[in-house]
């Protein structure tokens, strides 16, 4: 009765330690994610049941999102074939999908990570580490997206032309900021990527209490990644989305003089334009 005993309490061990085991290898597990443009949000969901939260809203789109609670942060890969990069230290990762347009999934994903540590991030360490981050991007193939209606300048003047003319333009991966250029770029500020048919939009949120250059901060690194359809969508407005390749030619065109205007006054200025940019194509319908 006693071995039997014994034996009955080393079975609780074992399985009890099995069992820790199993959690460690859920644990680490449900710390990544694969996510793609295209999928459909349910296939997500059954994918990950246990982390992915559904949101339905009445107007037609459902959100899925996964979260991952500090300390323990998450690892997303975004794959797209040769292009395909991963975003460490991911904090969330989050999709919608629209009942007017069900064929093309999820058209529009978004990841959030942080690259501050307990107390905090020397201002100079996040600069670096933004900088490896576009650098990842660049060399996973994509490629600097000018938006269609700015000038095509690089480096340090395209980072002028944002700082004086229009913060919604882009910033070059290509160029590293100095100390005193990266304290002066505002949270929001873009740096634009493009590689076979996705359209990939960087930026950095800087804690706007925390911004003495002598003093750490605090950064949040988002990435919002769409495809072809649901940018082309963006230049005709939210209310003719269901027209948009209808009315798409005509959004473009519009864009064309704009980029002229700005390009003669960058000229003016003895400011180099880089002729050797090309636009993305635009779909043929």
């Amino acid at each position: 009765m006693r071995r039997a005993f014994i034996l009955l309490c080393l079975n609780l061990v074992l399985l009890t330690g099995c069992q820790e085991n199993l959690k460690k290898e859920v644990n680490i597990m449900s710390s990544n994610a694969i996510v793609h443009l295209g999928e459909q949000g349910e296939a997500f969901a059954k994918r990950y049941p246990s982390q992915v939260h559904i949101n339905r809203q009445p107007a037609g789109l459902d959100f899925y999102r996964i979260d991952w609670n500090a300390p323990a942060k998450g690892v997303v890969t975004f794959e797209h074939g040769k292009h395909t990069f991963t975003v460490e230290n991911a904090l969330d990762v989050s999709g919608y999908q629209n009942i007017d347009f069900p064929k093309e999934g999820m058209p529009e994903l978004d990841i959030t990570a942080g690259i501050t540590g307990p107390n905090g991030i020397a201002h100079d360490e996040a600069r670096q580490q933004m900088f490896a981050v576009l650098q990842k991007i660049l060399q996973a193939g994509w490629k600097v997206f000018i938006q269609r209606d700015d000038p095509r300048v690089r480096g340090k003047d395209a980072l002028d032309y944002v700082l004086t003319t229009s913060s919604a333009s882009s910033l070059d991966a290509t160029y590293l900021p100095t100390f005193e250029e990266w304290m002066r770029i505002e949270s929001m500020t873009n740096w634009f990527f493009y590689a076979d048919h996705v359209y990939l939009k960087v930026n950095f949120t800087r804690e706007h209490t925390l911004t003495d250059p002598a003093k750490p901060g605090a950064y949040l690194i988002n990435f919002n990644l769409q495809n072809e359809a649901e940018h082309f969508r963006g230049y005709v407005g939210p209310d003719n989305r269901k027209r948009w390749k209808e009315l798409l030619p005509a959004a473009l065109a519009k864009l064309i003089p704009m980029r002229t205007e700005a390009e003669a006054k960058m000229r003016a200025k003895g400011i180099q334009i880089d002729e050797t940019y090309q636009d993305p194509p635009v779909p043929a319908f």
